[in-house]
């Protein structure tokens, strides 16, 4: 029953109470506030959703704003109006998307606006955020529309000069420049005008890149971070790194380094949740506003086993399996036997009311060579191309999902993740397989001097040890069991492997300056499209743009051009786009810019009382949806 029918139902039993007698009934108390405490190993990087560039920000950021459109909570990856009234209409003559926004959308009150009252939503207010996401120096999402939309980039590049030039106040002003692509038509209306067919265009929008934010908060903000004043204070002025302001169905109420809270915001508009298939556990909230829990709470735990305990003790709803606690949890017997769900769980850990959840997640896990590299790289030929092979072909990714992930994964045989138009099963690159005898005959073939003493390999080049040191994202144990791996499995084909690790954003500055040989690296897809994958190999995508391998292929970007703007929903289309795909699969194995490991496989724990919809790894707002009972 939701919370107006209820009230409602007081009012009317109070009037019959009132005609039957003098005195007045006590009100009913108001029902304790749910709360549903989740855990990060560390604070987002920031909750400007324009600056939102990995998951953790990502899914921080969806709390408080919202795009146009999102997914729906239990229609796998189909979309459905979010900010807009209903889904856009396109003229495919024109390439425009028209959208109508609600009409019952509003900021959260703050102090940024008059009086501290939250005002309406308004197409010019899109409009805005989508400049802004194109004007800022430091946005991680431009990628996703950039090329895409009729006159933005001509936009951007203007906005970058005032930058370059020391001139904030005048970028600033160029915010409010006409941008002929994106047009308010009137206070409820907004249109964008495509540069060429983009079929991913509105999944790209519904990342967080498209959010809408009020410019009140967003020019003070941006200000100080194009021009900083040591006198400018972010605890009595506005930063939308911590102090954000949008219209979803969360605000920001506490973020320090030990925790991060959300409350329900009391004036977001009714939207019931619906469509709730039988005998799932939230049909008895059907027809409830959303969201279904009043506080979210994001306890900062470093430690695995810390959160792990703490899970245990019923302190947090739920919690992904890593590495550490899952030969504790998991029955090995089952595991063997091909069980699933609760029966893969130990039985100490099913009467304590603990269930589990596994599903594959859309994810990547590569190592990318530095194509400028003059050892490994284009500029060495085709003795580089064969140093890559034969790091790609010394790689046991079997024995390294079963030994290193408790077979949280599944051996990469191609670019594309199952479950996407692209992926074929009959796939498996040649040279992505793990066979060393291969791999050391392909490196006598291109020149190089391979031996073997005591049953140790060696390959040298004019009598030098050949040698690749691959930089990797993180410092913890499993990073470094990881990297003694690699070292090993470079040493059947004799290449001497070295492994830098380090912190994340020391990884990301290492990788977009192309200071390294190789880079553990990963992507989890953006959207159900395999053009978000492959993308990542496209040469005007070169870092510091997502194409960290700096892979520059006129044939693979010839096919990519091609495969980008086919329609997935088209049978013609799907078809040839398959082929197109296949196609690239076949390049890359050929010139192997990448050395692929595995695709991931996630195994959730969650305590009784806790319902949501099913994992959707693109939906990074879900948690509006979730209800914790305990």
């Amino acid at each position: 029953m939701d919370l107006l029918h209820r009230a409602c139902m007081l009012f009317a039993s109070t009037l019959i109470l009132w005609g039957c007698s003098k005195s007045t009934a006590a009100p009913e108390p108001e029902p304790e506030p749910t709360t549903a405490t989740f855990y990060e190993t560390g604070l987002p990087r920031s909750l400007d959703p324009h600056k939102a560039g990995d998951v953790v920000s990502t899914r921080h950021a969806l709390h408080v704003y919202e795009t146009l459109l999102d997914y729906k909570p239990f229609g796998e990856t189909r979309l459905q109006p979010c900010l807009a009234e209903s889904l856009p209409e396109y003229d495919t003559e024109k390439m425009t998307y028209t959208f109508t926004l609600r009409d019952d959308v509003y900021f959260a009150d703050h102090k940024c606006f008059k009086e501290g009252k939250g005002r309406k939503l308004t197409a010019g207010d899109v409009v805005y955020s989508f400049k802004r996401l194109a004007a800022l120096p430091d946005s991680g999402g431009y990628w996703v529309i950039e090329g895409k939309i009729t006159g933005l980039g001509e936009f951007r590049y203007k906005a970058l000069e005032h930058i370059e030039s020391d001139q904030p106040i005048s970028w600033m002003a160029h915010l409010d420049s006409d941008v002929a692509g994106i047009k308010a038509l009137d206070e409820s209306r907004v249109q964008f005008t495509l540069t060429e067919p983009y079929p991913q265009f509105l999944y790209a929008i519904t990342l967080s890149y498209g959010a809408v934010v009020p410019h009140e908060a967003a020019k003070k903000h941006d200000y100080r971070s194009i021009a900083p004043d040591d006198d400018f204070k972010p605890s009595s002025n506005l930063d939308m790194n911590v102090d954000a302001v949008g219209t979803g169905p969360y605000r920001l109420v506490s973020y320090d380094d030990d925790q991060i809270v959300y409350k329900r915001n009391p004036h977001y508009r009714a939207v019931a949740l619906n469509n709730v298939p039988e005998n799932h556990p939230l049909k008895r909230f059907e027809g409830d506003n959303l969201p279904l829990t009043d506080i979210l709470r994001y306890r900062v735990i470093e430690d695995p086993a810390a959160s792990f305990q703490a899970f245990l003790e019923g302190e947090l709803v739920a919690i992904g399996l890593d590495r550490e606690q899952f030969d504790e949890v998991i029955s090995a017997e089952a595991l063997a036997a091909g069980k699933y769900g609760d029966d893969l769980l130990k039985e100490k850990y099913r009467k304590k009311g603990i269930h589990l959840l596994t599903y594959n997640e859309p994810t990547l896990h590569y190592i990318s060579f530095n194509m400028e590299d003059e050892t490994f790289g284009a500029p060495a030929g085709d003795k580089g191309r064969a140093l890559r092979k034969a790091i790609a072909l010394s790689i046991d990714r079997n024995r390294y999902i079963n030994d290193f992930l408790n077979g949280r994964g599944e051996a990469a045989s191609q670019l594309v993740p199952s479950g996407m138009l692209g992926h074929d099963d009959g796939c498996k690159l040649v040279n992505q397989t793990f066979d060393p005898e291969k791999a050391r005959k392909l490196l006598k073939e291109a020149g190089f001097t391979v031996t073997e003493t005591n049953g140790e390999w060696s390959t040298t080049q004019d009598g030098k040890q050949v040698r690749l040191t691959v930089v990797h994202r993180s410092t913890r144990e499993a990073t470094k069991d990881y990297a003694v791996f690699l070292t090993e499995s470079a040493a059947l084909v004799g290449i001497k492997l070295e492994n830098e690790l380090m912190t994340f954003a020391e990884f990301l500055k290492r990788q977009d300056e192309g200071t390294g040989q190789a880079y553990d690296a990963g992507w989890v897809m953006d959207y159900p499209d395999a053009q978000n994958m492959l993308q990542l190999l496209y040469s005007p995508n070169k870092a510091p743009g997502i194409n960290s391998a700096r892979f520059d292929d006129d044939e693979y970007d010839v096919l990519y051009r091609e495969m980008a703007v086919m329609r997935e929903d088209v049978g013609t289309h799907a078809d040839a786009k398959r082929d197109l795909i296949m196609q690239m699969h076949h390049r890359i194995d050929t010139e192997t810019p990448w050395v692929l490991m595995e695709y991931r496989k996630i195994f959730t724990l969650f305590n009784e009382g806790y319902a949501s919809p099913p994992p959707n790894p693109f939906a990074y707002n879900s948690r509006k949806y979730v209800h914790w009972n305990r």
